[in-house]
């Protein structure tokens, strides 16, 4: 079987091996690997199992027989009718699936990777305990390596949380994460760097979402058929991830949209969800949808403002979620046409945060100092004000940069404003470095000036 290349997974490809190995030798290994989805959970296993004796189930959420006959049935078909049939015929519980499964790891190595694990909590709530009965009282020599995968981020950390049944028991734990902008590039290669922006603006990292875009076609046709039609994936996805996550009362949706839209401060997120949102907001940062953010640099106690820092799920909330009934009735073109204001904001801020993203590349790479630390800063007191790249050494400001998402290229009246505002920043030293991102590079600034970085060079 051939498989497409896997991109950007190679740790996480790596780190699954050395498990292996440590089963190979009889030391048996529980591997926790959680994400949302669209993340390529499915596709990472896929590559690790090709090969190897494996056996790979896809829970569902049906009833407690029928998900141990389709357990069955993957036996069958992949350890070989003989060797199921040792079964008696069927599983009478995931404790004697479980056991047996087991069993066939005793002298042959053998992978049981059991996708969305999560989902047979619904018929069997004691699976989790289950698990670790049968785990706990495993044979020494074991060659069994069994993983379990599950999107719903916030229910798979529960399962390994303080007095959990799984406390203590995964011997690796592996969270993906959407792919970074430079990764998301590679299924992308083809677009110029300014569409690719914008591509990865509504796609976020999620590898099929990236896979679903047209290189042929413009944003606006992508937007149309991915978003803008009934059943798009672009549409769909979110509220698949939403109910994953979420319970389906509290108004978290209404939350998210106001986060979406850019409302951070608390009293903004409470006023235009029209609700109270101090048990929204913990459940939102448990499940890792949402984020505390603080200016880089801020002094302790400093209020913490909230962010929806996924790209894709930020551009659903912003230009989707109000509008879903219209573009459901067959009105997606007019909705994608009128909210084309909102898009170009929502480009604008995931630029921003590529902005920084690259100053982090910058240190990483040696081209900045090392020990530099990159954020982004506002000021907390006095007339709003805000820096969209700040870089600190110990806690004095060396970097101040600006992130332009504008087709004008920038000028000196875009380094005369930066340096004014500098007189805010915190502990700025005597030669501060100066920086711009911009999407058309500048005239008129020399380089001894400030450096400028454009699309391209943001991008290699």
């Amino acid at each position: 079987m051939n498989l497409d290349p896997l991109v950007d997974r190679e740790e996480e490809l790596a780190r699954l091996e050395r498990a292996w190995a440590g089963a190979e030798q009889g030391r048996p290994q529980l591997v926790m690997l959680w994400g949302r989805r669209r993340t390529g959970k499915t596709f990472l296993l896929s590559h690790f199992l090709h090969g190897k004796r494996a056996l790979l189930f896809g829970a569902t959420q049906q009833a407690e027989a029928i998900e141990l006959g389709r357990l069955f049935e993957a036996a069958q078909r992949d350890l070989g009718a003989e060797v199921s049939d040792l079964s008696g015929g069927g599983f009478a519980s995931w404790e004697s699936a479980l056991k047996f499964l087991a069993g066939q790891a005793a002298k042959e190595p053998l992978v049981v990777a059991i996708d969305e694990a999560p989902y047979l909590l619904q018929s069997t709530p004691a699976f989790p305990s289950i698990v670790q009965t049968v785990w706990d009282r495993l044979r020494t020599g074991t060659k069994l390596m069994l993983i379990l995968t599950g999107s719903a981020v916030a229910t798979v950390e529960g399962l390994m949380g303080a007095g959990a049944p799984l406390r203590g028991r995964p011997t690796e734990r592996l969270r993906l994460e959407p792919l970074d902008p430079w990764a998301a590039r590679r299924f992308l290669p083809r677009l110029s760097p300014e569409r690719f922006v914008e591509a990865y603006a509504v796609c976020g990292g999620y590898p099929l979402h990236l896979l679903a875009w047209n290189e042929k076609a413009t944003t606006e046709e992508n937007l149309l058929r991915l978003a803008g039609s009934p059943g798009g994936v672009l549409l769909e996805d979110a509220s698949g991830m939403l109910r994953e996550e979420l319970p389906d009362v509290g108004g978290y949706p209404r939350v998210l949209a106001a986060i979406g839209r850019g409302l951070t401060r608390f009293s903004e997120i409470a006023s235009a969800a029209n609700q109270r949102i101090e048990r929204p907001l913990e459940v939102l940062l448990e499940a890792g949808l949402i984020q505390k953010a603080l200016p880089i640099g801020a002094p302790k106690g400093a209020r913490a403002d909230y962010e929806l820092n996924d790209p894709y799920l930020r551009f659903w909330f912003n230009v989707l979620y109000a509008d879903r009934g219209l573009i459901e009735g067959g009105q997606g073109r007019a909705v994608m046409y009128r909210a084309r204001p909102r898009f170009e904001a929502h480009v604008g801020r995931v630029f921003d945060r590529l902005a920084r993203l690259h100053a982090q590349r910058l240190v990483e790479q040696g081209e900045l100092p090392r020990d530099l630390v990159i954020g982004r800063w506002w000021a907390t007191s006095g007339p709003p004000l805000e820096i969209d790249v700040l870089g600190l050494r110990g806690p004095r400001t060396v970097l101040l940069g600006e992130a332009r998402w504008q087709r004008a290229p920038l000028s000196r009246r875009e380094l005369h404003a930066l340096i004014k505002k500098s007189e805010r920043a915190p502990r700025v030293v005597d030669e501060p470095l100066y920086a711009f991102w911009s999407r058309s590079g500048a005239t008129g600034l020399e380089a001894t000036e400030a450096r400028i970085f454009d699309l391209d060079a943001m991008l290699k």
